[in-house]
């Protein structure tokens, strides 16, 4: 029944005979004998304590020897990444860069991979994959000659499923992004997850668009979590006048390059800070902006947390509406898989209500055409996007 609904994850005690000695990442042909058909898997009995196999696509398939088990691998891997690769030429403005694999959901569990101006990076989560990393890197740069296809593994993603650690081989310069027109360059050493968060691409697009179209103060934009600047970025080439950007980690080199690269120098201030630290100090100094971006890592990567992620983000978006000038715009992302749209906008309902602020929901989004979902129910949706007009009041 999972599987009829369109799970492609199952658990050990989903299925109800399990052939004996198994190894991680074998592929196998599993029957759904009720509804007669079977389906290409890759088990790994390791894993979270159970198996979990990963459905990829649906055929006849007789495994015999380990040879054509590879055989069948390799021409599904093949046929699956081509495939991925083709989805992204869909969308124009995406040539340049964008997320080509996004696992389960391109049908390849466990393989993310980003291209940039002249990299493509790669990161392998599950066992089923893993066994051909070769092939990958084989396919990804016969069909990109002009770029360097390399591997940037998540040690922690790679020890859920017993996966051994390989050396990193870094890139030789900064990473080089183009998106929504505007250029960025990440210098290696701030590099988070293995580059750049090509998943909010359509809702910083969409926040230029409609800041362009609102007769609103647009003078002074805050850019919350800002890693290299992106959204604030965004903002500028929108007509905000200048953006403070706010982030923990070391990422004054990389703004001000970004700034200068998209001709916005001397419009944009540094801050280094924790955000809630950074919120009270700029509560105590009674600072005003006109528009906020407020774009955290997720609070909670389980649904046991999911009451505290939700209560942090109300916390947050208080203290941030705070600072917004009356008649100010109030920018909210998340990429907490299990904060649904309703309740992180009750989040933001909740905490002007205590502020005695008034809104109004101007737009949502989800996650960019480069990250594939079926639908709001998808486990692989997690990106929300909304929009508030916030007066006092």
């Amino acid at each position: 029944m999972k599987i009829l609904r369109g799970e492609r994850e199952l658990s050990e005690k989903d299925v109800e005979e399990i052939p004996k000695g198994l190894i991680p990442g074998e592929w196998v042909c599993l029957v759904d004998i009720t509804a007669q058909k079977k389906y290409l898997s890759f088990v790994n009995p390791h894993a979270d304590i159970f198996f979990k196999i990963k459905i990829i696509k649906t055929k006849e398939w007789a495994f015999n020897s380990n040879e054509v088990e590879n055989k069948i691998a390799e021409e599904n891997i093949n046929d699956l990444l081509m495939t991925a690769i083709k989805k992204r030429t869909l969308f124009s403005d995406y040539s340049n860069g964008s997320r080509l694999v996004f696992g389960i959901n391109d049908s390849l569990p466990g393989l993310i991979v980003d291209k940039y101006k002249r990299y493509i990076l790669v990161q392998i989560n599950t066992a089923g994959i893993d066994r051909f990393r070769d092939l990958i890197r084989s396919i990804l740069q016969k069909s990109f000659v002009t770029h360097q296809v390399l591997f940037y593994d998540n040690v922690e993603y790679r020890k859920a499923e017993i996966l051994p650690t390989f050396e990193k081989i870094e890139i030789d310069g900064d990473l080089e992004v183009e998106e929504n027109d505007l250029q960025y360059k990440i210098p290696k050493n701030v590099l988070q997850k293995i580059g750049y968060y090509y998943d909010h691409r359509e809702n910083r697009s969409r926040l230029k668009s409609l800041l362009l179209k609102l007769n609103v103060k647009k003078d002074k934009g805050l850019d919350l979590f800002s890693y290299v600047g992106s959204w604030g970025l965004h903002l500028l080439s929108a007509g905000v006048g200048t953006v403070e950007f706010v982030d923990q980690g070391q990422m004054q080199a990389a703004i001000e390059t970004n700034l200068e690269l998209n001709k916005f120098s001397g419009r944009g201030q540094i801050v280094r800070a924790d955000v809630f630290k950074y919120l009270d100090i700029a509560l105590a100094e009674n600072k005003k902006f006109d528009v906020i971006v407020s774009d955290p890592p997720a609070f909670t990567k389980s649904e046991k947390n999911k009451v505290a992620a939700l209560q942090g983000y109300e916390k947050l978006h208080m203290k941030a509406m705070k600072l917004l000038n009356d008649q100010g715009i109030m920018v909210v992302a998340s990429c907490t898989h299990y904060a649904n749209y309703e309740e992180l906008d009750k989040t933001v309902q909740d905490a002007a209500f205590r502020n005695g602020q008034t809104i109004q929901l101007l737009d949502l989004g989800g996650q960019g055409f480069d990250h594939p979902m079926t639908g709001l129910k998808d486990k692989s949706f997690y990106i929300k996007y909304l929009v508030y007009y916030v007066s006092r009041g």
